[in-house]
């Protein structure tokens, strides 16, 4: 498939092409929704918001600051998570419409110090940004900034979530005695948290400690037992008693696995930097490869890592569903980034010129340009693996990406479809609701619907995707 490469000159050109074909009433490519198309739903199913009015918005609680996203594997729950409100807000899912209902008070919100009226007490919740589902449905796994881990059951049926027993229910660098956690060491200030494909492992990114945990968990009980030291730490300062050490894991920021589970990919944004990680299937311990290929950097030196543009402060990474490529979505360089992925050795390397990089502000020449990606934050694919979604918070929306799946090029769809954003004219990007510095974006298992979530707006809103 041959990918048009633009520049900001024909941007402008094809924002009067446009203009005035909205004007005059033109069909065109313009106006049609190619596949991929993500199309928000009507008012109210637009969002759901902290305060919503029930006219452009649905009202929620526990959704003040939401940064994190996940979407059961049986389409059934979607979860957020509130940074501010300390909370987890839970949503049951129309998988007909989309459209999200928050499950009644008290069973929609669990907070950290709840009341049990309008959320259900829980612990360890302090400033929670990572969340994630069982591959087996189960349990629910969230990762809180100034606590810790926390753990809890799914209810099949309603989505509703039940945290373990303590000290199960949670795990924190502080646990043990009268905090009612379990101990851990090395993953302080976990900001994700993510299920290996054989749901027999957690791994977790520590933000102060730049670090990442390493756990096993009980398919049965969703309780998870850090690995013995030092294989359940690996550190960027690691002593190799306590923690591995591990090079380009400054400001641990996302985690990807492939879908083999061979290896783990970490986007770290002090380091500029996605590092690589063989993983051991049996164990769920994780190894660097030796330098330059246990990471690739904005600017490497060919020694300590591979060199890379368009990968300043990365911030989201992801593994093309076949394994072949790699994704980075980096907030200074406000650009997502390509790689060819080693299947054997996880080794990446980016794609050549201009096939490489999108960039909000791309030359043609070493990065593609791109619309609404300025900020960018958080990644998604289809199920299908031929499209890629991007979230920015300067952007305040949401891009989106056609995806080659034999070369592993990206190609932006035809404005207006490009993106949705805050501030959409219909012309470049379609405007949106509840939008305000997007954070995170999840696609459902069948493709269908899409949902993001907004620190600005204190919003999550939904999506129709066209399939064919």
């Amino acid at each position: 498939m041959d990918f048009r490469r633009e520049n900001h000159s024909t941007r402008k050109i094809v924002t009067v092409v446009v203009a005035l074909s909205v004007v005059l009433g033109v069909a065109g490519e313009a106006s049609a929704q190619p596949v991929g198309t993500l199309t928000q739903l009507l008012r109210p199913d637009a969002c759901t918001q902290l305060g919503g009015d029930g006219i452009n918005c649905r009202d929620g609680v526990g959704l003040d600051g939401a940064m994190g996203v996940a979407i059961s594997p049986d389409g059934k729950s979607v979860y957020v998570a509130g940074f501010f409100d300390n909370a987890i807000a839970i949503f049951s899912r129309d998988p007909a419409s989309g459209a999200l209902t928050q499950l009644a008070a008290p069973n929609g919100c669990i907070a950290d110090a709840g009341d049990g009226v309008a959320c259900q007490d829980g612990l360890g919740l302090f400033g929670p940004s990572g969340v994630t589902v069982s591959p087996d449905n189960a349990h629910v796994y969230v990762a809180s900034f100034a606590s810790g881990l926390t753990v809890f059951a799914r209810n099949p049926v309603t989505g509703a979530l039940t945290q373990l027993p303590a000290p199960d229910g949670c795990i924190s660098e502080w646990g043990g005695g009268a905090s009612d956690c379990t101990d851990a060491y090395g993953p302080v200030s976990p900001t994700s948290v993510l299920v290996s494909p054989d749901g027999k492992f957690v791994y977790t990114l520590g933000l102060n400690g730049d670090a990442i945990g390493v756990f096993a968990r009980n398919k049965a009980t969703g309780k998870l037992t850090q690995l013995p030291a030092p294989e359940g730490c690996l550190a960027l300062n690691g002593d190799g008693v306590t923690c591995k050490s591990a090079l380009a894991i400054d400001d641990p920021r996302d985690l990807s696995i492939s879908k083999n589970g061979k290896h783990l990919y970490v986007a770290s944004g002090g380091s500029d930097a996605v590092a690589v990680f063989k993983r051991n299937p049996t164990t769920g311990a994780l190894t660097q490869p030796a330098a330059p290929n246990g990471c690739v950097a904005h600017n490497g030196d060919g020694v300590t890592c591979t060199a890379a543009n368009g990968l300043e402060t990365a911030s989201a990474v992801l593994v093309g569903k076949n394994g072949k490529h790699v994704y980075v979505a980096s907030f200074v360089s406000d650009a997502v980034t390509i790689f060819a992925r080693n299947p054997t050795t996880g080794a990446l390397t980016q794609l050549p010129g201009a096939a490489g990089c999108h960039d909000e502000v791309g030359d043609g020449v070493t990065c593609t340009d791109a619309v609404a990606i300025d900020g960018a934050r958080g990644l998604a694919q289809s199920n299908n693996g031929r499209h890629v979604y991007v979230v920015s918070s300067s952007s305040s929306g949401v891009a989106s990406f056609r995806r080659n799946k034999t070369t592993g090029e990206l190609e932006q769809l035809y404005y207006p479809n490009a993106c949705t954003t805050a501030t959409g004219d219909n012309v470049l990007c379609r405007p949106g609701l509840g939008l305000s510095n997007t954070r995170a974006v999840a696609v459902t298992k069948n493709g269908k619907h899409a949902y993001v979530v907004s620190y600005g707006s204190d919003a999550v809103s939904a999506f129709v995707r066209k399939r064919n």
